[in-house]
């Protein structure tokens, strides 16, 4: 088993929906990897947002929600959800560039808060606690 990683909205949206384009890649590297995985509101929320509003997915509260659920619990032990969130001051002397850099920074503070590292299939995140998808 690899090191613990939090999974970010892309990554979890690409494993579980197999009309995302990049889910044979997220496929391929989760069964590589076999991580333990961390899971927290900010991203099983924003899982639920982005799953509702893309249209190419369109699911509803209900269906993603259920994915979630079997997902983590398909996990076992391998899941862990993290229920304290840090402040948003944890991103202070941090580089914030612009809003798309918030959340994505954020969540890199708190993976490596946890030991861990934020599973991206962005390249665009430039953090030492990103892990590109590959």
């Amino acid at each position: 088993m690899s090191q613990p990683c939090l999974l970010d909205v892309n990554a979890l949206i690409g494993l579980l929906w197999d009309v995302h384009s990049l889910h044979g890649r997220a496929h391929a590297w989760f069964a590589r990897e076999s991580p333990q995985v961390l899971g927290c509101a900010f991203t099983e929320l924003s899982f639920i947002r982005v799953s509702i509003a893309d249209k190419t997915i369109a699911a509803s509260f209900a269906d993603a929600d259920t994915a979630l659920a079997q997902f983590t619990a398909s996990l076992g032990r391998r899941y862990r959800f993290v229920d304290r969130l840090p402040p948003a001051s944890v991103l202070r002397g941090k580089m914030v560039r612009s809003h798309k850099d918030v959340s994505d920074l954020y969540l890199c503070e708190m993976a490596a808060a946890e030991g861990a590292r934020l599973a991206t299939l962005d390249a665009g995140i430039k953090h030492p606690a990103a892990w590109l998808i590959a």
